[in-house]
């Protein structure tokens, strides 16, 4: 006899005792749960699934206990406080490992006549600051910077700020956000370190005299 699809179960059909893991199936047809020829079956959830579930209310309970009474469980302002710690030594040890250069004159003074210091500032220079004026400092759209005339001050702070802030009027951008202080102050080491050295085709004297 053909199997009746309102049966409970289909004919000659007997439950699989399935296993542990994925339970036992019966194909227990739901009663007028026929749609276009597709059967619904009353099966059980797989057996992973139900320890999943079960377990999930287990370990709620025990969260529950130990972050509200026993303090096994951090709260969200514990773990909150120990990553602001922990952070706060990383930043500690970055640094004590990479101090900040802070521009000051006595700091500036340092890099002053070093011969490395001048050096890299001079790679420096060619590459950025050479086409405005000159790769001798003697001046083009930008004025010459080897004689003692300023514009802006020619003291070391007073180098080290127009290269960090530029000068917008005169087209000279602002270093600040391409170099790092350690550079700009190589900067203000090469520039002093060319002064008095007349190149040829300088610009004339822009500015006022400082000595």
């Amino acid at each position: 006899m053909p199997n009746d699809p309102n049966t409970s179960r289909p004919e000659g059909s007997r439950p699989d005792e399935g296993s542990t893991l994925y339970g036992r199936t019966h194909d227990q047809l739901i009663q007028g749960h026929r749609y276009d020829g597709i059967k619904e079956y009353d099966n059980p959830m797989p057996g992973w699934w139900i320890w999943i579930f079960w377990g999930s209310i287990a370990f709620s309970v025990v969260y529950f206990v130990g972050i509200t009474w026993f303090d096994f469980v951090d709260t969200y302002e514990d773990d909150l406080a120990q990553s602001q710690e922990a952070l706060a030594i990383q930043r500690a040890e970055y640094a004590e490992a990479n101090p900040t250069f802070e521009a000051t004159p006595a700091s500036l003074a340092e890099f002053i006549g070093n011969s490395d210091r001048i050096a890299s500032g001079e790679e420096t220079y060619q590459s950025l600051c050479a086409s405005c004026h000159g790769d001798k400092g003697q001046g083009v759209i930008g004025p010459n910077l080897t004689d003692p005339y300023w514009i802006h001050g020619g003291t070391n702070m007073d180098i080290f700020n127009i290269l960090t802030e530029g000068v917008a009027e005169k087209g000279m951008p602002a270093w600040d956000a391409s170099l790092r202080p350690e550079e700009r102050a190589e900067l203000v080491a090469f520039i002093q370190s060319i002064q008095g050295t007349e190149p040829e085709g300088a610009k004339a004297p822009e500015g006022e005299r400082m000595e």
